[in-house]
């Protein structure tokens, strides 16, 4: 017996010393009380493999023992191949019995019935009840629907035998089908099905990638036709809205994560700009409503400071469905190859003077616009934009789109092809003489079409007047408008799914151009260009004079002479062709003799 070592320091505690070190004697006094003497031990003889006590049997039957003595020993081993447990208490109470169980990942599309089959709760039982009979042209009507049971009867009782019944488990939330007649003794189909509701079309068709660009026509024909069912415009057009909303999302739930996306944004995009208004609830004691929402990728801003003409068209598109009358506002730049590089990018709860003065001035620290007269910004005069800007950037230089000019020309009463003609001509003109002469021509054909033009500033639509510090000759704000038909997808997805594609489609961009400009030669100016400068010197005008010493030049077919015509020239290239007036020397001309 293990003797005590417990030492005490307070003479208060002998008592419970005293106890503490008399433990053991009463130990043996418990167990002689307790345990039967008469009891015959018994133990295993080691040579004859056999126990030596006879009276075992009384506690082990002869069946157990032949079984544990089988010579093979296979009667308890584990079989590692086998997958079912031995009566183990873990296992479901439904599994012990074998009774069918639903499994939506297999069984959704085409599911069965079964007495006894079990499911996970009511609303799965009665969505499959519901798709079996649907698929028979049966209705099924619930006469029965508490938390406890559900009981189904086909629309045409009591005629109709056909009845299902289904409550909740013995200690458990499982519902398992108690009744089922199987049988309908009703013989029609019912093309009118009340249980083919939009809900249920669009968790059945959800799974269908297609039909986001279903028509509605075509995929109302489509239920139709599967089903057997009359299925409406009206509960197609639902139908889709709600498959899509499934797809992609809660819109509430995705703006309650929508500071975890801007953290997310900010930590993996190391210099973006990010930038949120919120607006103060309607509701007392509730939270901050979203107003607008401004976002600049550091990639999108360091490449266009490093490789971008100083040129930026902005523009705004509405965005639908659950975003609907909220707007995106852009800002776009054109790469050294002409395409788009896009900027920055921001959701608004509207278009209007207070939201472009916003967007401009985070715009005006993210490019970093610091001498206004070098840069030059396309629009299409949006609404409230021109007193943004006369607030914001006043000393930048305007182009508005000369095709949103022409569309007003023409509801200003100034149609036909001649005067559509001679406004586009005045447009492209490149020299102020040449703009002259096509103003003057549309003055002989309407002194009122001439008199509205005139109202408008040719340095805003016509390439005669365009500053070359911009090095751009577009006279139409097609910048924006590719980028808006680039996203024409992500503007009727909730606010995550919208922000989510576009950042998506704006990495790709960068990837593939990056992969594309590695293949170019190095220190050779980007394909798209040159095929312009190509297009262009086949295009200029060759003209002969009396006195070719001023200096003819050969090259390509090409005959440019005098200095004169140089002069004119050169500035047609400085607009249109950014800053490759230097190249397109070298390449063109040549001394003569």
């Amino acid at each position: 017996m293990f003797e005590s070592q417990a030492v005490y320091s307070d003479s208060n505690n002998e008592s419970d010393y005293r106890e503490f070190e008399d433990s053991d004697y009463e130990d043996d006094i418990l167990f002689d009380r307790n345990v039967d003497s008469s009891v015959e031990t018994f133990s295993v003889n080691a040579n004859e493999n056999t126990r030596t006590n006879d009276d075992s049997r009384e506690f082990i039957s002869q069946e157990l023992q032949k079984h544990m003595q089988n010579e093979d020993g296979d009667s308890d081993c584990v079989v590692s191949s086998d997958t079912k447990s031995l009566n183990s208490d873990s296992d479901a109470s439904n599994e012990d019995f074998n009774f069918p169980k639903h499994n939506p990942k297999t069984d959704g599309s085409n599911p069965k019935l079964a007495l006894g089959q079990v499911f996970q709760n009511k609303k799965e039982f009665k969505e499959v009840v519901t798709t079996h009979e649907v698929k028979r042209g049966r209705t099924v009507e619930w006469i029965k629907d508490d938390s406890e049971r559900a009981r189904g009867r086909c629309k045409h009782r009591p005629s109709c035998e056909w009845v299902i019944l289904a409550s909740k488990m013995h200690r458990d939330t499982n519902f398992q089908i108690k009744t089922y007649n199987s049988e309908h003794t009703c013989f029609c189909w019912n093309v009118k099905n009340k249980n083919v509701t939009s809900s249920w079309i669009a968790k059945k068709y959800m799974d269908k990638k297609s039909n986001r660009d279903w028509k509605t026509s075509k995929f109302r024909d489509e239920v139709s036709r599967a089903l057997g069912v009359d299925v409406s415009l009206c509960q197609a057009r639902k139908a889709k809205k709600k498959a899509i909303s499934l797809i992609d999302g809660n819109l509430n739930d995705q703006f309650n994560m929508l500071w975890n996306y801007i953290n997310e944004i900010m930590r993996s995009n190391p210099g973006t700009s990010v930038y949120m208004e919120l607006k103060p609830n309607e509701t007392p004691n509730n939270p901050s409503r979203f107003q607008r929402l401004y976002i600049c990728f550091a990639a999108c801003k360091e490449g266009f400071k490093a490789g971008c003409r100083k040129i930026v068209g902005v523009d705004g598109c509405w965005l639908k469905d659950s975003m609907y009358g909220a707007q995106l506002l852009a800002a776009v730049g054109l790469d050294g190859n002409n395409n788009i590089f896009p900027i920055a990018y921001a959701i608004v709860e509207k278009e209007c003077n207070d939201t472009w003065q916003w967007f401009l001035n985070y715009l005006m620290i993210d490019i970093e616009i610091e001498e206004q007269c070098l840069w030059t910004f396309m629009s299409d005069k949006q609404k409230g934009l021109l007193e943004a800007f006369e607030k914001v950037l006043p000393n930048v230089s305007h182009r508005f789109c000369a095709r949103h000019l022409h569309n007003n020309f023409k509801k200003a009463g100034f149609s036909g092809h001649t005067l559509k003609d001679a406004f586009w001509e005045a447009a492209r003109a490149t020299t102020v003489e040449a703009f002259n002469v096509c103003m003057l021509k549309i003055l002989e054909l309407d002194k009122e079409a001439h008199e509205w033009l005139s109202t408008k500033l040719p340095n805003e639509w016509s390439r005669s007047h365009f500053s070359p510090l911009s090095k751009c000759d577009v006279s139409l704000n097609n910048v924006c408008e590719v980028f808006n038909s680039l996203i024409l997808d992500a503007r009727d997805k909730p606010i995550i799914k919208l922000l989510e594609t576009i950042r998506h489609i704006l990495m790709s961009r960068v990837g593939t151009n990056r992969d594309k400009a590695e293949k170019w030669a190095s220190g050779d100016i980007c394909p798209t260009i040159k095929k312009k400068l190509h297009r262009n010197m086949k295009e200029l005008l060759v003209i002969f004079l009396e006195k070719p010493t001023h200096g003819i030049m050969r090259s390509l077919g090409l005959l440019i002479m005098t200095l004169g015509l140089w002069t004119c020239l050169t500035r047609y290239v400085a607009v249109e062709n950014g800053n490759y007036q230097g190249y397109l020397a070298n390449m063109l001309f040549m001394p003569y003799g």
